[in-house]
C-alpha cells in the first residue's frame, strides 16, 4: 500500500526508526495445515503468480522495515502466515514454484507492465491484490481515477487470458483504508507516525484534524475504494477464469495486532495470515 513516487522505503524506515520505538506485534501460531479445508483441483497448481503492491511483498510485517518475502499471504513460508503457495503446498503434498511480480508502491497500470513476468512463468493459479496505491497519494486529486483503474484491471485480466488461457486468477478486493484510519487516529504515537512518513497522506497525513476539508479528503478516499472495489468485482465476473473475493478483505476489520507496529499501515504476520485465509476460503469454495 506504499504511496507511489516516494521515497524509498530504507528512508522511511530510518525516519520511523528515529521517531518511535515500535514494539512488534504478537505472532500468531502457525496455521495447522494439516486441517485446511480444501477441494479437488486446488492440488493440481504447480506454479503460483503474483501481481500486487506491498502489501504482497510482506513490507513491514515482520521486525525490520522493509520487505519481508516470508511473510507475504501469497507466496511465503513463514508458518504464521500460512500463505497460499503453502496452503496449495500442503494440499498436493508438493511446494509449487512460485513468482512475486508485485512492486511496493505498485498500481494496476504497474501490474499490467509486469504481467508478462508472471505469464512467462505459465502458473495455473494468479493471486492478484491491488488498488491500495490507486486510492493513497499525496492528495485526493493523485488518485486514479474510476475509469482509468477500469481499463487497467480489465487490461490486466485480458493480459493474463490470452498469455494462460488455463490458469485460474484470483482478484482480491482492496482493505478498507479508512477503517485504517479510525483504528489508529487517536492513539499519539501511531499519529506522529503517519505524520512522518509520506505513505497515503491523502488519508492519514494530520489523522487527528476534523475540519471539514480533513474530512472531505479522508471521504473522499474511502468513497473511491469503494468505487474501486466495484469495478474489481464487475471486471472480475466478466472474466469466466477470475474469481473476486466478493469484497470480503474489504470487509474484514484489521485489529490493531493485525497492523504492523514499524508503520501502523501494513499488515502484519497476522494480517498476512487473516489476507491469506480469505484467499484461500475464496478459492476453495469457488472449487467446490
Amino acid at each position: 500500500m506504499t504511496r507511489r513516487r516516494t521515497a524509498t522505503i530504507t528512508t522511511i524506515g530510518l525516519l520511523l526508526g528515529l521517531l518511535t520505538a515500535c514494539a512488534a506485534a504478537p505472532v500468531p501460531e502457525p496455521v495447522d495445515l494439516a486441517e485446511l479445508e480444501t477441494s479437488p483441483g486446488i492440488g493440481d497448481v504447480a506454479t503460483i503468480g503474483a501481481l500486487g503492491d506491498s502489501m504482497t511483498l510482506g513490507v513491514n510485517a515482520c521486525a525490520e522495515p522493509g520487505r519481508c518475502m516470508a511473510a507475504s499471504w501469497a507466496t511465503g513460508d513463514d508458518p504464521a502466515v500460512g500463505s497460499i503457495a503453502m496452503r496449495v503446498g500442503a494440499a498436493s503434498g508438493t511446494v509449487p514454484e512460485t513468482v512475486n511480480s508485485a512492486k511496493d508502491g505498485g498500481t494496476v497500470a504497474d501490474a499490467v507492465a509486469r504481467v508478462d513476468e508472471v505469464i512467462a512463468a505459465q502458473p495455473e493459479l494468479v493471486l492478484v491484490l491491488l488498488g491500495g496505491n490507486d486510492v493513497c497519494d499525496a492528495d485526493v486529486e493523485g488518485m486514479t481515477s474510476v475509469d482509468d483503474f477500469r481499463a487497467s484491471y480489465t487490461a490486466l485480466l485480458a493480459a493474463l487470458s490470452e498469455g494462460l488461457p488455463e490458469a485460474r486468477v484470483l482478484a482480491l478486493s482492496i482493505p478498507d483504508l479508512y477503517h485504517l484510519w479510525e483504528v489508529g487516529r487517536d492513539d499519539a504515537g501511531t499519529r506522529q507516525v503517519w505524520d512522518s512518513s509520506p505513505s497515503c497522506s491523502n488519508l492519514l497525513g494530520d489523522a487527528a484534524a476534523t475540519d471539514a476539508a480533513s474530512t472531505e479528503r479522508r471521504e473522499a478516499v474511502a468513497a473511491r475504494t469503494v468505487e474501486l472495489n466495484a469495478v474489481i468485482a464487475e471486471v472480475c465476473a466478466a472474466d469466466a477464469a477470475c474469481t473476486s473475493d466478493g469484497g470480503a478483505v474489504f470487509d474484514y476489520e484489521f485489529s490493531p495486532d493485525e497492523i504492523s507496529a514499524i508503520d501502523h499501515f501494513h499488515p502484519s504476520v497476522a494480517g498476512q495470515q487473516v489476507i491469506a485465509e480469505i484467499a484461500w476460503n475464496t478459492l476453495v469454495e469457488a472449487a467446490s
